[in-house]
């Protein structure tokens, strides 16, 4: 777009959620999914290595606990959303050492709030669970990891900002690989635990290679802001006015993921009143999270940097266009798998309880705590994506009201949740944080959109077409797994149910929306093709 008449350094890219975008999308779901399976690998070898224990509670919340502390109470992943903006204008006018020394300066402020905060919260919780003593070595050998964590966004940052997605979207896989090979050599070495003797070796084995695993995780990162010309080191921030002015900002991201962390940290520690419960409501959050990382979230981050450069008011119509086929497209990605998720919940967590986890109550727990989560993806998807937009116009206090809303109807339904025993225990708990997740995402949607210029394209035909061809296909695939299971023999029957049920349910979904002609194939198709938009075309 031309302004004051000069050429936009953006000008040969179009700016809208369209096959640009859906590419990038793609290059970021492709490698976050490659990250998400080893995350649930991971999470199936501990079930399979510690089993249904109460140690295993212990060890999966304090596995977690840098993740909760930095990406969650002090907001970690949004951070690297508010620190995207800022670079863009520096990385737009060519000044590399400008992008430096607010990514530095950030990574600064980031480390100086986490050298007093992160050892305190990654040791006092484990002294609340049972037998959280047992794993105090665990959370000290654990504190290194929160650091590495603060790194890893501010490089992440640096990448999106000059939309370079693969390394950032890769490189967890490999921390979880790192893991998984820990857990393997800790089940190889010492006989499968016990509740409350569990050797001191074993537990400094996990925690100091699991730390291990986590900072050449952060140092694939860096290197990877290294390669788009930013030498990322701490500096004092405190100093620089646009780091404080991104700081400001911050305080609010920063009380939003510290409810959402709140919700998970109390979903997590109710579900250690069951045996195994803590590991198989972990189990289901893979799972959740999987459609999200694949699909919500690199439409966001796609989303992100054009929106950020579309503040002027004559692109407020451009803005709310964008953010409307953002919204479509997530949807497209998600309602499949949230329905899909439903009806094969069952042999899903066949698959995944293994070894140790593979008893009747397992899998009870695995299959009813992600048939209750499944809808929740839905609302998720909103408040991902409004989130992205209502930052991209420094709005930081619309997400945490919403994440306010989403925080009392957590805690008032997991209130009588608790009083359930057993398996469904873990299922009420799921349960309560899907509403809670729908009626936050609903929330923030209406609140984004009420700021927002009428926009020239129509969501509800694209959610309709979504609704009618997901609902055909989680039929299909239902029909195809309950054939699949009642006709095979085996350990194996589950598995092949699972993948014939999905392949069966995916063709459907797709099939029905090439024929209806659906836009956001389309966008897919062509970013997967590279094909660039036409200029001026807009979305059907």
């Amino acid at each position: 777009m031309s302004r004051g008449g000069q050429q936009s350094p953006f000008a040969s890219e179009d700016l809208s959620i369209d096959a640009g975008a859906a590419r990038d999308t793609m290059t970021v779901a492709v490698w976050t999914m490659t990250s998400r399976v080893t995350g649930l690998a991971r999470v199936i070898v501990i079930g399979a290595v510690l089993g249904p224990t109460f140690f295993a509670n212990s060890y999966q919340l304090t596995n977690v606990l840098p993740n909760l502390v930095f990406y969650g109470f002090l907001a970690g992943s949004l951070l690297s959303s508010l620190l995207v903006p800022a670079l863009v204008r520096h990385i737009d006018a060519g000044d590399g050492d400008e992008t430096g020394r607010v990514a530095g300066g950030f990574l600064g402020v980031e480390w100086l709030i986490l050298l007093v905060a992160a050892p305190v919260a990654i040791i006092a919780v484990p002294l609340f669970l049972p037998n959280g003593e047992s794993v105090l070595p665990l959370a000290v050998l654990a504190i290194p990891q929160v650091f590495c964590y603060a790194l890893v966004a501010s490089a992440t940052a640096v990448m999106y900002a000059k939309r370079r997605y693969l390394l950032a979207a890769a490189a967890p896989a490999l921390e979880n690989l790192g893991v998984i090979a820990v857990l393997l050599l800790a089940g190889h070495l010492f006989a499968s635990p016990t509740d409350g003797s569990v050797p001191t070796a074993a537990v400094l084995l996990i925690g100091g290679g699991s730390t291990l695993a986590v900072v050449m995780h952060a140092g694939v990162q860096w290197w990877g802001a290294r390669r788009c010309g930013v030498t990322l080191l701490p500096r004092p921030g405190w100093r620089d006015p646009d780091v404080r002015q991104v700081a400001r900002r911050a305080v609010s991201s920063m009380a939003q993921a510290g409810l959402l962390a709140a919700q998970t940290l109390l979903l997590l520690a109710v579900a250690g009143q069951v045996a195994g419960g803590t590991v198989a409501l972990q189990m289901s959050l893979s799972f959740y999270h999987l459609p999200l990382a694949i699909a919500a979230a690199p439409v966001g981050l796609a989303l992100l940097p054009r929106l950020s450069r579309m503040t002027d008011e004559d692109d407020a119509t451009d803005f709310a266009d964008a953010y409307q086929r953002a919204v479509g497209l997530a949807l497209f990605l998600v309602v499949p798998a949230a329905l899909g998720y439903l009806v094969l919940a069952l042999p899903l967590a066949h698959v995944v309880a293994a070894g140790q986890m593979s008893t009747a109550a397992g899998v009870a727990m695995v299959a009813g705590s992600l048939s209750a989560l499944a809808l929740g993806l839905v609302g998720e998807t909103l408040f991902v994506i409004s989130t992205q937009a209502a930052y991209a116009r420094s709005d930081a206090r619309s997400p945490l009201r919403s994440m306010m809303v989403q925080s009392v109807v957590c805690v008032a339904l997991v209130v009588p949740a608790g009083f359930v025993s057993g398996s469904a225990l873990v299922t009420g708990l799921s349960g309560a944080f899907a509403v809670a997740s729908m009626v936050g995402g609903v929330h923030l949607s209406l609140r984004v959109r009420h700021g927002l210029a009428p926009p020239t394209n129509r969501l509800w035909p694209s959610v309709c077409r979504t609704v009618s061809a997901s609902v055909a296909m989680a039929a299909v695939a239902w029909s195809v797994a309950a054939v699949a299971t009642a006709t095979l023999e085996g350990a194996s029957a589950w598995l092949i149910a699972s993948l014939v049920g999905t392949s069966a349910g995916v063709a459907v979904y797709l099939g029905i929306h090439r024929s209806l002609g659906s836009v956001e194939l389309t966008w897919l198709l062509d970013g997967a093709r590279g094909d660039r938009a036409v200029p001026g075309s807009s979305p059907a």
